[in-house]
C-alpha cells in the first residue's frame, strides 16, 4: 500500500470536488485556490513512468480486473472526506 498513492487521490477528488463547489454553489475564491492547490499537489505526487516507485504507486489500488484504475474506480470514496467537511460548513 503506497500512502503517496492515497493522497495523491484523495488530493485530485478533493481538489475536483472543491472545483465543482466552487462553480456551482459557492463563489468564495478560497475553494478555487484550494482545488487548484490540491490537483497541483496530486500532479507532484504522481510519479512518471520511467521512475522507480511508478510499479508500488500503479498497484496500490489495483485488485485483477475489477479496479484496475483507482483514479476512475475509486472517486466516490475520495471525495467521502471533503464532502462530509463541506456538509459541515454549509448545511442547508
Amino acid at each position: 500500500m503506497n500512502l503517496s498513492a492515497l493522497l495523491a487521490c484523495l488530493s485530485f477528488y478533493s481538489g475536483i470536488y472543491l472545483l465543482y463547489f466552487f462553480f456551482a454553489r459557492q463563489q468564495n475564491s478560497v475553494f478555487l485556490l484550494t482545488g487548484m492547490g490540491l490537483l497541483l499537489l496530486s500532479v507532484i505526487l504522481i510519479p512518471y513512468p520511467h521512475e522507480r516507485r511508478w510499479r508500488g504507486f500503479n498497484s496500490t489500488l489495483t485488485w485483477g480486473q475489477y479496479f484496475y484504475w483507482p483514479f476512475l474506480s475509486w472517486w466516490r470514496v475520495f471525495i467521502l472526506p471533503i464532502n462530509w467537511l463541506l456538509s459541515l460548513i454549509y448545511q442547508d
